[in-house]
């Protein structure tokens, strides 16, 4: 994994904004990973592979109060592959680089990692987060609004 203890510090100075976007999708692989382990199931069934969080406020509820996360030795993909994030447009996954405070400390061979990972995000999840989504609409505006903010650039 790239983002070790190393980017603690930075995302904790950051105030962990990422994981103010509502919190990643799971599979269903990795959401029974998570139960396993003990951890209180936040977990919305979008599809027969896809989970979501019940988020409060477009908050991740595995962020601790010192915004560290919780699970981070079981993250998901979508958390593993960040800041690089997938879109899926006509069919096909665009990938883009968000520029949070961790991004400057990633090296090319880091950024290449991420981008391997995120091109293993199932299509069906792309195609559903936002779109069949069981959030509430304001929170759904909320994370919109926050992703927003982040300056991307499209990468290949």
């Amino acid at each position: 994994m790239v983002k070790a203890q190393r980017f603690l510090n930075v995302c904790q100075k950051c105030r962990a904004t990422c994981c103010k976007m509502g919190g990643p999708d799971f599979s269903k692989k990795e959401m029974q990973r998570v139960l396993r382990v003990g951890f209180k199931n936040y977990f919305v069934k979008i599809s027969k592979n896809h989970y979501e969080l019940n988020s409060k406020k477009g908050i991740c509820p595995y962020l601790k109060k010192d915004n560290s996360c919780s699970i981070h030795k079981i993250k998901p993909l979508m958390c593993i592959c960040w800041p690089v994030c997938v879109d899926l447009i006509k069919g096909k996954k665009k990938l883009y680089l968000a520029y949070c405070p961790m991004t400057k400390l990633l090296s090319k061979e880091d950024i290449l990692i991420c981008k391997k990972e995120a091109r293993k995000m199932p299509n069906a999840m792309l195609e559903e987060s936002f779109h069949i989504s069981k959030l509430p609409k304001s929170d759904l505006r909320l994370i919109r609004k926050r992703f927003n903010k982040f300056k991307k650039i499209r990468i290949r």
